[in-house]
């Protein structure tokens, strides 16, 4: 049952295991996450396990809970949750990667084997009701939206802002922003707080009735292209075209990022990133000879 049917068992939703017929409730953390296939932490799990834990005890104080975890992590005020449910008798019993939990149906009830570092052996633990806290992963989808706005993704698959610190809502394509779970499991508190966030950004482009681009972006000398269109495939930010009828590049200024791609590949030396043409590297290097 996942943390979704937990919920609706306590409101008494019709086809669903009442809690008044269970004695016990077994939770099992870090379901699918951490793992060699998503090695990352899903964040809100253990946050969830204790809040859900909290509301049996609370309604039902004698149906015994136990919770199954590798690392307990309620960051910020969740770590209060998980001293409040220690008090209330719910058991947290830990496991690893070498002995993870094992279901084994019986004629009453699910039997739970997992091993107690503690005591040093292994637990069979009877449970009227098992919770499965599933990890977050990402969207299906992502990998192909991310080909479509040309804004990167990172080794997990989520969504990588432009700069963590400085831009953590920007991805590196301008006029595109991110919040929520398509940039990493989050609780809802923090997708609100990050969605206000981009809201404002964005309200600071279309706010504006012009907008500047930058200085540094790439330009074709027409007369030396020869139209293989090797910089288009390059360009990443899809800032350079070949024209089909003139066979030669053509740049669009408010697009180019001035990366520089282009230019360190073109062949035929057409392309200059402007501010960083060969003659001003070389009085650059000139320059500092003589310093």
């Amino acid at each position: 049952m996942t943390l979704t049917g937990l919920e609706r068992a306590l409101a008494g939703a019709p086809g669903r295991v009442a809690l008044e017929e269970v004695q016990s409730v077994v939770m099992i953390g870090c379901v699918g996450s951490r793992q060699p296939e998503r090695p990352y932490c899903s964040r809100v799990c253990c946050g969830q396990l204790v809040k859900n834990a909290l509301a049996i005890k609370t309604r039902h104080p004698a149906v015994e809970v136990v919770v199954l975890y590798r690392d307990i992590r309620t960051y910020g005020l969740h770590e209060d949750a998980y001293r409040q449910a220690r008090d209330l008798g719910v058991t947290f019993i830990r496991y690893d990667e070498e002995h993870l939990p094992v279901l084994e149906p019986g004629p009453e009830a699910i039997h739970v084997v997992t091993y107690d570092p503690v005591l040093g052996g292994h637990l069979a633990i009877a449970a009227g009701l098992v919770v499965l806290a599933a990890g977050v992963e990402p969207a299906g989808g992502a990998r192909q939206l991310a080909q479509q706005l040309k804004v990167p993704l990172n080794a997990d698959g989520f969504f990588l802002e432009s700069h963590v610190k400085l831009r953590p809502v920007d991805f590196s394509t301008d006029g595109v922003f991110l919040a929520g779970l398509c940039h990493a499991p989050k609780t809802v508190r923090e997708s609100m707080a990050q969605a206000m966030a981009a809201v404002g950004r964005a309200t600071t482009v279309i706010s504006r009735t012009a907008i500047d681009a930058g200085g540094p972006v790439a330009e074709v000398n027409q007369n030396r292209c020869a139209g293989c269109g090797t910089c288009e495939e390059i360009c990443q930010y899809q800032a350079i075209k070949l024209d089909p009828a003139k066979r030669r590049a053509q740049v669009e200024n408010a697009v180019c990022k001035g990366c520089g791609a282009c230019a360190a590949t073109c062949r035929c030396g057409a392309i200059t990133l402007k501010g960083f043409t060969d003659q001003q590297i070389m009085a650059e290097v000139v320059a500092l000879s003589w310093s």
